[in-house]
């Protein structure tokens, strides 16, 4: 394969045709369509800006972050299920039958290494350019760092989502999805590039008061390195072996490090209000670049964006409306604690009545037969409007609410989880845990009870459970749950668990029947594997 370094004329062209939702440097609202003059190409600092633009525009996309990422992450967990038999292959991947053709591994594959592609275009080119003609040195490194964090997270989802896979390093390609002799790269190697990148961008990067609404800040480059690490500390399916494999316990220090180290920067706060990290209605949403978020994609409801109102919307009894397509599952609704006050965000806690013309109110938080009429499943709320604001049925798919991927109740998370893991439940991580249990009016550590209500062991296995739960109430249809059941390596085990409860559904027994390890990677798309013989399929395929 040619590789070049260096972008020509001829070769921007063609690379112009695919920049096809350019922003503009003062916002990542709304990406707009269209061209840079070849003539004018990276002259000055806004040809470097929207350069960048191209790079973050392949997150603006429903074959992306806004669709098919929460259809593998979340309807692949046991949070969220997948019950209508529009599209088939949806209800299929749901029960874990699903092959190299699935659409939407497809379109993740190619739209991380789209993302990939025009993050190396800019670390490749923007170096060269003048410092002259950008507003400071400040302003060229910045650029240049946000590249990095595109390319290093857009990789780290690659390899936790792949395994090995074709890697193309500082290098810049035309077309990475049209390579035909690259080999996969074992993971580890590709680890410590991403580590590289996010050093380097974390040094160069501002903080939140400085940029727009949607960059990469360097909480986001904090946060994503403690996330690494976690992962690499955890297990993973050997893409050559097809076993199951625990990664170095030192990796949960670094973790623990890179997130202490973004708490105690001070630049970011849990929100008073649940809610007001989702807000959900027009005056609200420009809350949304607040203390709290700290890396998410940009939604607007005037764009091509996150069609929330739809496919998390409830449909009526005729079909028509919205779509029930993402709904929770019943299991997990009924493990929450009543007095949660996560609850009334993460659920719809109204519906219609049969004809239509009112509205009633949950009063019994274990009822499952109310949730729409003749549907017993739970609705996602997270990212509809509030109730005075939602018109049924809804005259368009998109919502305002931005899609969170680093939230600050996360990282504290991830802090206590990686500190537990070295030296069991200190005074520190036991805070970091408490301070999410307040916010939600819970009791605190160590008086919490598992979903059974029996109160966890007061130490290291204890408290670990404890997070591991309060990961899963407070992330909850955020696009977390897939990947935490992978590192923590009992994705299996917990499938297979739900159909021996005592209360299950008949989808439970068939998840159950068909999980493998194997699903702890997703297959290379078939497409790939036909145009690069030099590809090798994941096990179990």
């Amino acid at each position: 394969m040619k590789i070049s370094h260096k972008l020509t004329r001829p070769l921007w062209i063609t690379g112009a045709a695919v920049l096809f939702l350019l922003t503009s440097c003062q916002s990542l609202d709304e990406p707009k369509p269209g061209f840079l003059d070849p003539e004018t190409f990276l002259e000055k600092q806004q040809d470097a800006l929207d350069l960048l633009a191209g790079a973050y525009s392949g997150q603006y996309s429903i074959m992306s972050y806004l669709k098919s990422w929460i259809i593998l992450n979340d309807i692949g967990s046991d949070d969220c299920g997948y019950i209508y038999a529009e599209f088939p292959d949806r209800v299929q991947y749901d029960r874990f039958i699903y092959d190299p053709e699935y659409r939407d591994v497809l379109n993740m594959w190619w739209h991380h290494y789209m993302i990939v592609n025009r993050a190396s275009l800019v670390i490749s080119n923007v170096p060269d350019m003048p410092d002259y003609v950008f507003d400071s040195p400040s302003m060229k490194k910045r650029i240049i760092a946000e590249a990095r964090f595109l390319r290093a997270y857009n990789y780290f989802n690659l390899v936790r989502g792949w395994g090995d896979v074709p890697f193309f390093g500082d290098n810049y390609v035309a077309d990475p999805v049209g390579a035909t002799d690259m080999e996969r790269t074992d993971v580890n190697t590709i680890y410590d590039f991403i580590i590289e990148d996010l050093e380097k961008a974390e040094a160069d990067l501002w903080d939140r008061t400085r940029v727009e609404k949607g960059r990469a800040t360097r909480g986001a480059a904090q946060a994503l390195l403690a996330k690494v690490y976690l992962t690499r500390a955890g297990w993973r399916l050997d893409a050559n072996t097809g076993e199951m494999v625990q990664g170095d316990p030192a990796n949960w220090t670094k973790a623990a490090q890179w997130a202490k180290k973004l708490i105690d920067e001070g630049e970011y706060g849990l929100l008073d209000s649940f809610r007001l990290v989702f807000p959900a209605r027009p005056e609200t949403y420009s809350w949304e670049n607040n203390r709290e978020q700290i890396y998410f994609v940009n939604a607007v409801e005037e764009g091509p964006w996150f069609e929330t109102k739809k496919y998390y919307g409830p449909r009526r009894f005729d079909n028509m409306g919205a779509y029930s397509s993402y709904v929770g599952e019943v299991e997990l609704y009924n493990s929450f604690d009543p007095a949660d006050k996560r609850l009334g965000t993460t659920y719809l806690m109204w519906v219609f009545d049969r004809d239509f013309n009112r509205r009633f109110y949950l009063t019994d938080p274990k009822d499952i037969w109310f949730w729409w009429p003749g549907l017993n499943i739970p609705h996602i709320n997270k990212y509809l409007p509030d109730e005075q604001f939602y018109e049924y049925p809804p005259k368009e798919n998109l919502s305002g609410t931005n899609f969170p991927l680093f939230r600050y109740a996360e990282v504290l998370l991830m802090y206590a989880e990686a500190e537990n893991e070295v030296n069991g439940p200190t005074g520190e991580a036991t805070e970091a845990y408490n301070q999410v249990r307040r916010r939600a009016g819970l009791s605190e550590w160590p008086n919490v009870t598992d979903p059974d209500g029996n109160l966890y062991p007061n130490d290291q296995e204890g408290f670990l459970q404890a997070v591991r739960q309060e990961r899963r109430y407070e992330l909850a249809f955020e696009s977390k749950r897939l990947f935490d059941l992978r590192r923590w390596g009992n994705l299996v085990e917990l499938i297979r668990h739900r159909a021996e409860l005592p209360v299950h559904t008949q989808e439970d027994v068939i998840r159950a029947q068909n999980i493998t390890k194997y699903h702890n990677l997703w297959p290379i798309p078939y497409y790939e594997i036909q145009r690069n013989p030099k590809l090798k399929q994941n096990p179990g395929l």
